[in-house]
């Protein structure tokens, strides 16, 4: 099987291992996207911090998963009515409890909501995985923007649920982008298609050696060159399974990546990593970690 953290040219996707995400940080013991649960992260020496931005009122980006503040912060309402300066003012880890507890050890522990002019400069040497998660349609155009101001467009994979969005980002950017929703099941179903005609060829001719080769048939399968670097995925969805051997093989076959979300069992781990995935995002990048470090896998 190809692997495409082996072959592929693009700086983020190409690695020395499938790319191992920290799903919003080390977000399963430290309160998500503030600076420490980003620090832990990159002290554990993962490939890359998957994170989420919004744009406040003042039309800047800020690394939050949720369009309001309740769920993580002791604030209340929609990120966008709000400036960076008001957003600052608010305990990042006021509701953050770990597994199994009662309490809240980061309350008042002075966490904010971050800029992403605070952090990408501070960790140059680290991916950043970015999903658009607000719906300005002006959102994609400034973050582009923004990205290529920072000079960090190598080391930056966007992505969003939000079709539109990611369909505007791409004609702004030359950083890499993850398929969006619509694109996923179009790729399922174009998976399925080509399940008997794919098990027709010899396992030479379904592995390709080169990255070339790979997009050579990604244009035969698809008829063009597809706009997206890697599918950033559920292993289920509802109760459709979307990543299976076969997925995988297929997907590889037309020189995409598989990055599966988001992964905290290390059983679940371990079978996604034989299968040949590219990359897992995970709130628990220790575990993920030794997980890799006790398989090695040798393709």
């Amino acid at each position: 099987m190809s692997i495409m953290w082996k072959i592929h040219p693009n700086p983020f996707i190409k690695n020395h291992r499938p790319i191992l995400f920290a799903h919003r940080g080390d977000s399963a013991h430290i309160p998500e996207n503030t600076h420490q649960a980003f620090e832990d992260a990159y002290q554990l020496n993962v490939d890359s911090i998957e994170t989420d931005v919004h744009m406040t009122k003042d039309r800047r980006f800020v690394f939050f998963h949720d369009p309001s503040l309740e769920r993580t912060t002791n604030g209340t309402g929609q990120i966008a009515d709000y400036t960076l300066a008001e957003l600052k003012e608010l305990d990042a880890g006021y509701k953050f409890q770990l597994e199994g507890s009662d309490d809240f050890p980061f309350r008042g522990k002075g966490l904010q909501i971050l800029s992403i002019d605070e952090i990408l400069p501070r960790y140059p040497n680290i991916r950043f995985n970015i999903d658009i998660k607000s719906i300005n349609p002006e959102a994609p155009k400034l973050l582009a923007q923004k990205l290529n101001k920072l000079g960090v467009e190598e080391r930056v994979c966007v992505g969003s649920f939000h079709q539109k969005q990611i369909e505007r980002f791409r004609t702004y950017s030359s950083s890499a982008s993850s398929a969006g929703k619509n694109e996923v099941v179009k790729f399922l179903l174009k998976s399925r298609w080509w399940k008997n005609r794919l098990s027709n060829l010899t396992e030479s001719e379904k592995t390709p050696k080169t990255y070339k080769e790979a997009i050579e048939n990604q244009k035969q399968v698809f008829g063009k060159e597809l706009p997206y670097f890697s599918l950033q995925i559920p292993e289920k969805m509802s109760i459709i399974n979307i990543v299976s051997p076969y997925f995988i093989e297929f997907a590889h076959y037309v020189g995409i990546s598989v990055h599966v979300w988001t992964i905290n069992d290390a059983s679940d781990m371990k079978r996604l990593l034989q299968w040949g995935v590219d990359g897992i995002f995970t709130d628990k990048p220790r575990v993920l970690l030794e997980m890799w470090e006790n398989i090695k896998i040798i393709e």
